[in-house]
Order: C-alpha cells, then structure tokens, then sequence
C-alpha cells in the first residue's frame, strides 16, 4: 500500500540514540526508516533477530547514510527486557519508541513468567523496559518516550486487580486493555517525570487503521465491525508511523499528549490531537495502575530521586 501523506518534516536527529521496540516490520520498521532518514542511530529491538537484520540491510540499502542496528528484544518476557536494558544502560538514550506488539490470541496464553500474553508483549514489558532505562534516558536532554496506543483504547477497561485478566478474559479485552494501559502509562509517566524532575517527555500515539499485519483476518473483520466500515480507509504503515514520528522527534508534540490520525474518525489522515480515553484523564486510576503494574511484574521506578 502506498503512502499517500506527505511526509513530516522534523528536525536533524544526528547524534541521537533511538531505539524502537517490534521495528522489523509495519509500524516500527517505518518508524525506524524515518528516524534513520533523519539522521539517528537507530537501534532495532526485535524478537527474530533473522528477520531484523534482513530489515536493517534493506534500510541501510535504501538510505546509506542512515544507521541501523538489530539487537533482540522479546517483549513479553522480562528477563529478555531486562537483558537487553543492561546492555544500553550505561548510554544515554534519546528516543524510546514502545512499539512491539500482538493483536490478540485465540486462548489466554502465558508468558515466561506466567503473565497474560497480550497484556505481557504490549505493555508489562514495555513498563519494564522504560524503567530499567530510566537512567539512560536521564542522561538525555529531554528525552522522548513514545508509546502505541489505538483506536480501540477507549474500549478498554483497567481494573487494577485484574490486570492479568485472570477473570473475564477475551482477546478483544485484553488487547485493548493493553492499549488503555499504554496511554495510561504515558499520561503518569509524564506526570511522575514532571514531579521527580526525570527530564522526558512522554506521548502516547496511535496509528489510526493502517496496513500493519499485526491482526489475523478474523480480528481485522471485526475491527471493521468497530469502526463502522470506516476500517476500508486504510492507510499504509508509512502513514500510520506518522503520529508515532511526530511524538518521537517534532519539537510540535506536546510532553503527555496523545496524537494520531485526525481524518475519517481517527482510521487516517494527518496528525493531530488524539481523544483521551477516560480512564487516563483520571489522576487516580493513572496512579493505581502504575502502583499495580509496578506490585504484578516486579519492577519499579525510583522514587525521591
């Protein structure tokens, strides 16, 4: 599919150390080409490491001048994040795009360490990885974390002792709980930056209803039911890494904004402020499911620092 925006035009990121999470295919892998065509060292963090460096070479061979690099990442497996964390955290990280990601599974599946698959690859991990790169990323003038939310958010529901939806589990739940919870996850951690004075700015931003193949064609079609067969405007993964670009590096987004497409309800177009699902307007609810996440998985964030 063709892409049919212009593209964005952002600053030079020369220098800059950006690393972007599921980047070896749709989303990721455009938002890894224009962070590279802008001039960042992009690192690639994938669980197939073939795949990724198939990818790398082709971004290398379409812009020499960009610099890819593949490391691996598995998401929903904390011991792989914390593996992966430890080897940038002594650099200074200046982009954390938190992308990787599942569209839901036929069954509840687990984890390696017995948590809700979904829930585990598309936000456990990514709320682990940022904490054990809080340093790296401190050490970067303002430094920006993206994460991927979506269209369907605002169908979710967090309960925060239910995260793991150990009761009332359906692949349509847990997917968009886990994209509640990324945004969720950007409006506090913006919060918590502000007042512990961490420096980063962090956005959530969703990719409206792109050509990804993150979906199998039975959750696709209904999807299409969401949106109300608006979904046949489709865009190319191009397009829809544009909100993610623009949180990652326009001086335009603002620190805790939520942004994506703003044509068609929200499946395409140019970007621009997203609707916040109501969940994450609420302090309260924002602060119980960082203190939840943080008691389920074992990680935590620094606190008085």
């Amino acid at each position: 599919m063709k892409d049919r925006l212009t593209p964005l035009t952002i600053p030079s990121r020369k220098g800059r150390l950006a690393i972007v999470t599921g980047a070896s295919s749709g989303i990721g892998k455009a938002t890894a080409r224009a962070l590279g065509l802008a001039g960042a060292d992009v690192v690639l963090a994938v669980r197939n490491l073939e795949k990724g460096t198939a990818v790398a070479e082709e971004l290398r061979a379409e812009h020499p001048e960009g610099t890819h690099t593949v490391a691996r990442l598995d998401a929903a497996d904390l011991d792989s994040v914390q593996a992966f964390a430890a080897e940038y955290a002594a650099r200074r990280v200046d982009i954390l795009v938190l992308n990787a990601g599942i569209g839901g599974t036929r069954r509840r599946e687990l984890s390696p360490q017995g948590h809700d698959l979904v829930m585990s690859t598309n936000y456990f991990g990514h709320f682990a990885l940022t904490a054990h790169l809080l340093d790296a990323l401190r050490r970067a003038s303002r430094a920006r974390v993206v994460m991927l939310g979506s269209l369907v958010a605002s169908r979710g529901r967090i309960r925060p002792d239910n995260l793991d939806l150990t009761r009332r589990w359906s692949s349509g739940r847990a997917y968009a709980n886990s994209k509640l919870a990324m945004v969720m996850f950007a409006r506090e951690l913006q919060r918590r930056s502000t007042a512990e004075e961490w420096g980063l700015n962090a956005h959530a931003a969703h990719p409206g209803w792109a050509a990804t193949g993150l979906f199998p064609a039975n959750a696709a079609v209904g999807a299409g039911q969401f949106l109300g067969g608006a979904a046949g405007v489709m865009q190319s993964s191009g397009d829809g890494a544009q909100p993610i670009v623009f949180c990652a590096a326009s001086r335009q987004a603002a620190a805790g904004g939520y942004y994506g497409p703003i044509g068609m309800f929200g499946t395409a177009g140019p970007v621009g402020r997203a609707t916040l699902p109501r969940q994450a307007r609420s302090t309260r609810d924002l602060d119980a499911l960082w203190q939840a996440t943080q008691e389920l998985i074992g990680v935590a964030f620094p606190t008085g620092s």
